[in-house]
């Protein structure tokens, strides 16, 4: 054999060994996918058992990603003890286990679960899995971890749904949790951390239970039917958030037990809250929008806010306090009453009374929420209210204090305007007033016993100056609910009792007199500046979850042939040259 041929044969061995190299990659587990950065893929199908998917969790590397690809699991009870990612892009079916692992006795856990993460688990994930736990203690666990994120799920039964205890830094969105034999949501000893965004109903007490809060945002979720509170807060609470979530049909739609300390219920709606003579609460601490219990202490700089929600059609009062506190100064709210002798707050609450008011600007037609003062407000809870115009009526969503209806009102011709408050529509006479954008509109309002007041706007330059009072008087009887859920726009009724003709001079937390009816400006009476320590922010940990494969074999089959047709095709050419 001459040189180059052997030179040619050399070069081929070499190829065929780099071929079969790059095609060993390929050849993979079945229940195992390689990922960048040491991070593995894990496949979890239903015909392995709960101590083989235990088993797998215990023998992975930190980041490692296990995914449940089929249907339906039954008897699971999985232990995360390292920083995992758990999820099904499948909504896969998890049964909880009735039975106690031993894996769980060995850690000291006497319950049953679904998922428990320990404190080792720092930075998992648990996403887009459903889990039954009508059988067991829990859905899920999380104890002592830090930087959790429970998102997409759904959780059925147990307990609590989800029991979160001395973990911080965790983030609780889009799930539904429901049917838990007590609270839905239940959270001991907890801090900056996130819950927002879920739906959390028919659970046998609270939707959400907290012990010891702070620095924690409840944010955007929808509460509803449960048997005791839509949110419960106890023990001591300091620098959270409980803002823009909608508590309708519980017992009692928002309950404060705690000492709190620059705590703020901010922009929520909370409607239709029902009373219960059988609750463990007793009859009369239930059907309220918002009530403060007992066990509330909240003074001085530092007292807990309530401003800028809707308490609309609850059964017993809008907003109450325990009879033994001491009176309470709420900021503005807006109890879907223009009237100061209807707005159902008990006189143990020293409330401000905010007014719904049409405006018209150019050749629209708006609502617009205004404080005791006067001035139009900004920042509020979301929710509906009916308006008729010349005979047609519209629905309308309140956002942030405002709501457009007509945006081609015509300002030469006069218009009937009817805006539903308190389940009656008020009459508001709009008259010709000239050529459009150069009109001075003059609005006038018949009350049902006969008063009349009048407010008159300038459109000029897209600004409108009021001025002028408008009264309203009549009890809220009947009509629809105007509230931020459809559901239950069917329900009617006189809800409460009015308190707001029991004046009663005092003294509120903040050491200032007040009158505690419903006119009363008490939300100007503070003073001082505002603290910043006083805001709650969302706080979203960072969690890194393992990236996808992309297969770069064939890019390497490519790199090789290229090299290998390179070195032939120079030692044919010296092979050419040799022989000429």
């Amino acid at each position: 054999m001459d040189k180059n041929a052997f030179n040619l044969f050399f070069i081929s061995l070499m190829f065929l060994f780099l071929l079969s190299s790059v095609s060993a990659m390929d050849v993979q587990d079945s229940n195992m996918t390689i990922v960048s950065s040491g991070d593995s893929y894990n496949i979890i199908t239903s015909n392995l058992s709960n101590e083989d998917i235990q088993l797998k969790f215990d023998n992975a590397d930190d980041g490692d990603t296990f995914e449940f690809t089929d249907e339906k699991y039954d008897n699971i009870s999985l232990i995360v003890d390292k920083k995992l990612n758990v999820i099904s892009k499948n909504n896969s079916l998890v049964y909880a286990s009735n039975q106690i692992t031993d894996r769980a006795k060995d850690l000291g856990i006497d319950k049953t679960f679904g998922f428990y993460f320990t404190s080792n688990s720092a930075g998992s994930v648990l996403s887009g899995i459903t889990i039954i736990a009508s059988d067991s203690d829990y859905g899920v666990v999380v104890d002592n971890a830090r930087n959790i994120k429970i998102k997409d799920n759904k959780v059925v039964g147990g307990a609590n749904s989800l029991l979160i205890r001395n973990s911080n830094d965790f983030t609780v969105s889009n799930n539904d949790f429901s049917k838990a034999k007590e609270d839905g949501l239940k959270l001991q000893n907890v801090k900056n951390s996130l819950i927002e965004n879920n739906n959390i109903s028919y659970n046998k007490k609270s939707g959400i239970e907290t012990t010891n809060m702070h620095y924690c945002n409840i944010t955007n979720n929808t509460i509803h039917h449960n048997d005791l509170n839509g949110i419960t807060v106890n023990g001591i609470s300091s620098h959270n958030l409980i803002n823009r979530n909608d508590v309708y049909e519980n017992t009692n739609g928002v309950y404060i037990n705690s000492t709190s300390t620059y705590d703020e219920v901010k922009s929520n709606s909370m409607t239709s809250n029902r009373k219960d003579p059988r609750s463990i609460m007793g009859g009369f601490e239930t059907g309220n929008g918002f009530l403060l219990g007992s066990g509330f202490k909240s003074s001085g700089k530092s007292i807990l806010k309530v401003e800028y929600n809707y308490l609309a059609h609850n059964e017993f009062f809008q907003a109450k306090n325990y009879w033994e506190n001491e009176n309470y100064e709420m900021g503005q709210n807006w109890y879907d009453s223009n009237d100061p002798s209807n707005t159902f707050v008990c006189p143990r609450l020293l409330a401000s009374l905010m007014k719904l008011d049409t405006l018209s600007i150019s050749n629209t037609l708006s609502l617009q929420l205004k404080d005791s003062s006067g001035k139009a407000v900004n920042e509020f809870a979301t929710f509906q209210t009916k308006v008729e115009v010349d005979g047609n009526q519209y629905t309308v969503t309140v956002n942030n204090g405002q709501a457009t209806v007509v945006k081609d009102l015509d300002p030469t011709v006069d218009h009937d305007v009817q805006v539903e408050i308190g389940g009656q529509f008020y009459k508001y006479d709009y008259k010709a007033s000239g050529d459009k954008g150069e009109s001075q509109d003059s609005k006038s309002s018949d009350s049902t016993d006969g008063e009349r007041g009048s407010q008159n706007y300038n459109g000029d330059g897209g600004t409108s100056d009021i001025s002028g009072d408008s009264n309203y008087h009549g009890n809220s009887q009947g009509g629809n609910s105007s509230q931020s859920h459809i559901a239950n726009s069917d329900k009617s009724g006189n809800y409460g009792t009015n308190s707001s003709d029991i004046p009663s001079q005092d003294t509120s937390d903040n050491g200032e007199n007040a009158l505690s009816n419903g006119d009363l400006d008490a939300g100007d009476t503070g003073s001082g500046s505002e603290s910043q320590e006083g805001k709650s922010y969302e706080l979203v940990p960072p969690v890194t979850t393992a990236k996808e494969l992309t297969n770069t074999s064939g890019l390497i089959v490519l790199a090789i042939l290229s090299l290998m047709a390179c070195l032939i095709y120079g030692y044919r050419s010296k092979y050419d040259e040799d022989d000429f």
